[in-house]
C-alpha cells in the first residue's frame, strides 16, 4: 500500500463528500503562541500533488482563516507535481530555498533532518504530544536527535477472512492473532482450501512478529537488524504450511507484487488477505459482491503497519514562528478531521481526533465496512510505520523473494535472511 499512490490515484476518482465551505477549523491565535517570535509576515507552504478540484478548495479556506487570525501574515501556498517530488526537495534544501512549511513523508524527511535542514519539533512545539504516537515515531531518524514531523493523514491495514471458507475447514472461530491465523491455515490446507497468498517481506515480519511480544527492526545503531531467531521461526512456520497445501501458487510467483494478496481473495480462493480499512465499500462491494455475506473484518496482528504522511517546517525558515504556528494549525483536529473527508480512507493525525470515527468516516454502504473503520481508528495507538527510510522498495522486494525461496524449501530460513541483510548492507545509501 502506497499511501501517496493511493492519494493521487484512487481517491482523485473516488465519490466523496463535497466541501461546501471554508473550512478553517479551529483558529490559530494571533501573537506569539507558537513560539518566541512574533506571528507575522510571508511563509511558503508547500503540498504533493495537491493542488485540484478536490483539495484546493480545502487549503484554501485554512490559508484564509489563518490570515484572518493573524492579521499581518500571508500563506503563499504552492504544490509540486507527483512526480520527482522527492529529487524536487532536495534541490529546493541544496539552493537555500526549502518551503518553510511543506507536505514531507517520513521517507523523504530522513535526508533533509540528517543534515539540520528540518526543526526539531520535540524541541520547537508544544502540542506534539497531540498527535497519534506512531506517527510522530514515523519522523524520529536512528542517528538522529529529535522528532521531524507532524502526522497529517495516515493509513493502515486490517485482516479480512471469508467466513465460508473458514467453516467449510472446521475453523469456528475467526483467528484474532497470528498463532491463531497459522494454526487455522493449517487445519484448512487439510480440507484443500488455502490462507495465505502473500510472503511475509522484512516489513510484514515486523507485525507479524510483534504480535507475540516481540521486537523487530529492520534498521538499528547503523545495522539492518531483520535476520532474528523470531523472524526465522516465521518463516519456517510457512514452510511447513506450502508443504501442506496453505500457500497460493501466486503468494511465490508474485513475491513482491502488489495487491496479490487481495485479487485472490476477491476470487474466493483464499482465506485470509490484509488490505486497508475501506476494502468493504470501494472494493469488494465493487469487484466481488456475491463476497460480501461472508467477510469477516478483524484488527491489524501485534503493532499493524501504519502509512504516514505529515507536515514539517524547515530548520533554515526566516520566520520559523509563523512557520510552525501555521503548521500546527494545518495539523490541529478540526482541519484534520475536516481534510479526512474528503481523502476517503484515512484517518486524521491527531489522537482525539480518531476518538469518534464517524465525525469523518464516509457513511459505510455496508455495516462491515462502519466495523472496519471504526478498528483502524482503534489501533491507530498501536500502528507503527514499518521499515526504515535507509530500507529501499529495492532491498525489501530482494528479500522477499529469498523468503520466498525458503518457504519452498529450497533454502533455510536463515539464509533468506542472511543473505538478505547481506544484500541491504551492500547497497545501502548513505
Amino acid at each position: 500500500m502506497k499511501i501517496r499512490n493511493i492519494l493521487a490515484t484512487g481517491i482523485a476518482v473516488a465519490t466523496v463528500l463535497a466541501l461546501s465551505a471554508c473550512t478553517g477549523g479551529t483558529a490559530a491565535p494571533a501573537g506569539d503562541a507558537a513560539g518566541d517570535g512574533k506571528i507575522g509576515g510571508e511563509i511558503t507552504f508547500q503540498t504533493w500533488s495537491l493542488k485540484n478540484d478536490k483539495f484546493t478548495p480545502y487549503f484554501e479556506g485554512v490559508v484564509d482563516a489563518f490570515e484572518k487570525a493573524n492579521p499581518g501574515t500571508t500563506v503563499k501556498w504552492i504544490d509540486q507535481p507527483a512526480d520527482g517530488y522527492e529529487d524536487k526537495i532536495l534541490q529546493q534544501a541544496g539552493s537555500g530555498e526549502l518551503p518553510d512549511v511543506l507536505n514531507l513523508p517520513p521517507e523523504y524527511g530522513y535526508s533533509l533532518a540528517s543534515a539540520g535542514q528540518l526543526l526539531d519539533l520535540s524541541k520547537s512545539s508544544k502540542v506534539l504530544g497531540d498527535y497519534v504516537e506512531g506517527g510522530v515515531d514515523a519522523y524520529t531518524y536512528d542517528g538522529v536527535d529529535g522528532s521531524f514531523g507532524f502526522p497529517w493523514y495516515l493509513g493502515t491495514e486490517l485482516n479480512y477472512w471469508n467466513k465460508a471458507l473458514l467453516t467449510k475447514g472446521g475453523v469456528d472461530k475467526t483467528p484474532t492473532n497470528v498463532d491463531e491465523m497459522l494454526d487455522a491455515a493449517g487445519k484448512l490446507a487439510g480440507a484443500g482450501i488455502q490462507s495465505i497468498s502473500d510472503v511475509p517481506s522484512p516489513k510484514s515480519l515486523q507485525s507479524l512478529v510483534s504480535d507475540g511480544g516481540d521486537t523487530q527492526d529492520v534498521y538499528v545503531d547503523g545495522k539492518f537488524v531483520f535476520n532474528t531467531p523470531a523472524a526465522v521461526a516465521v518463516i519456517e512456520r510457512y514452510a511447513e504450511l506450502y508443504k501442506l497445501g496453505a500457500v497460493s501458487p501466486e503468494a511465490l510467483q508474485g513475491a513482491g507484487t502488489l495487491n496479490s494478496n487481495i485479487t485472490n481473495f476477491n476470487k474466493g480462493t483464499v482465506a485470509w488477505a490484509t488490505a486497508g480499512p475501506n476494502y468493504i465499500d470501494k472494493d469488494i462491494a465493487v469487484n466481488a459482491p456475491k463476497l460480501l455475506p461472508d467477510v469477516d473484518v478483524t484488527n491489524g496482528f501485534g503493532n499493524p503497519p501504519l502509512f504516514v504522511q505529515g507536515i514539517s517546517v524547515s530548520g533554515k525558515s526566516k520566520n520559523e514562528a509563523t512557520a510552525l504556528a501555521f503548521a500546527e494549525f494545518l495539523t490541529n483536529t478540526e482541519n484534520q478531521i475536516d481534510f479526512v473527508k474528503l481523502a476517503v480512507g484515512f484517518f486524521p493525525g491527531t489522537i482525539e481526533a480518531n476518538k469518534d470515527v464517524s465525525v469523518f468516516a464516509e457513511s459505510a454502504k455496508n455495516d462491515m465496512q462502519k466495523t472496519a473503520n471504526e478498528l483502524a481508528a482503534s489501533q491507530m495507538s498501536d500502528a507503527r510505520m514499518l521499515g526504515a527510510p535507509q530500507f529501499t522498495e529495492a532491498m525489501n522486494n530482494y528479500a522477499q523473494q529469498q523468503i520466498a525461496l525458503a518457504v519452498k524449501g529450497e533454502i533455510s530460513a536463515e539464509e533468506a535472511l542472511t543473505k538478505s541483510v547481506t544484500y541491504a548492507e551492500q547497497n545501502v545509501v548513505d
